[in-house]
């Protein structure tokens, strides 16, 4: 949309990030990452007068509504799928511990293939970027649904 020579962007929204923010502290009931100041982290400690949320994360798993999709095949992958899936789990854990609610949802194994649903849109590009600096391969990306959706696949014969 343009407006007196300024072009403006469509605003995407995630009905899971909620507009207005929590009491400070609050605490998941399911992850137990903690909200405070404006942001998601995770704490050895938490707060003893925390408020009792659900987190977005722990949210989109409850409602199985997935924010990014990584699909993952080939020969390579049949002969290297163990090595592979420790780094897609090492990756997500690199994430997860800086922001807490990039996190994996599901890792469906279909021998050929391996299709992994994800919380939010960044974890499989970073995923799959990892994957494909590391083994080659061809690796696209497509956001169906905007930015706030991403399919990535990933893809290596031999």
């Amino acid at each position: 949309m343009t407006r007196k020579g300024w072009t403006v962007e469509k605003e995407t929204h995630d009905p899971y990030l909620h507009k207005e923010k929590y009491s400070d502290p609050s605490v998941c009931e399911s992850c137990n990452v903690v909200f405070t100041k404006g942001m998601y982290k995770w704490k050895k400690v938490i707060p003893e007068n925390a408020s009792k949320i659900i987190c977005p994360a722990c949210q989109r798993i409850k409602d199985n509504f997935e924010g990014g999709y990584l699909i993952l095949a080939g020969n390579f992958l049949s002969e290297h799928k163990e090595e592979i899936l420790n780094l897609v789990k090492h990756t997500e854990q690199i994430e997860k511990d800086k922001k807490p609610l990039e996190r994996i949802m599901e890792i469906n194994d279909k021998g050929n293939r391996v299709e992994i649903r994800t919380t939010y849109e960044h974890l499989p590009r970073i995923i799959g970027t990892a994957i494909q600096k590391a083994y080659k391969g061809d690796l696209d990306f497509n956001y169906p649904d905007g930015d706030k959706f991403i399919r990535a696949y990933w893809i290596r014969e031999n």
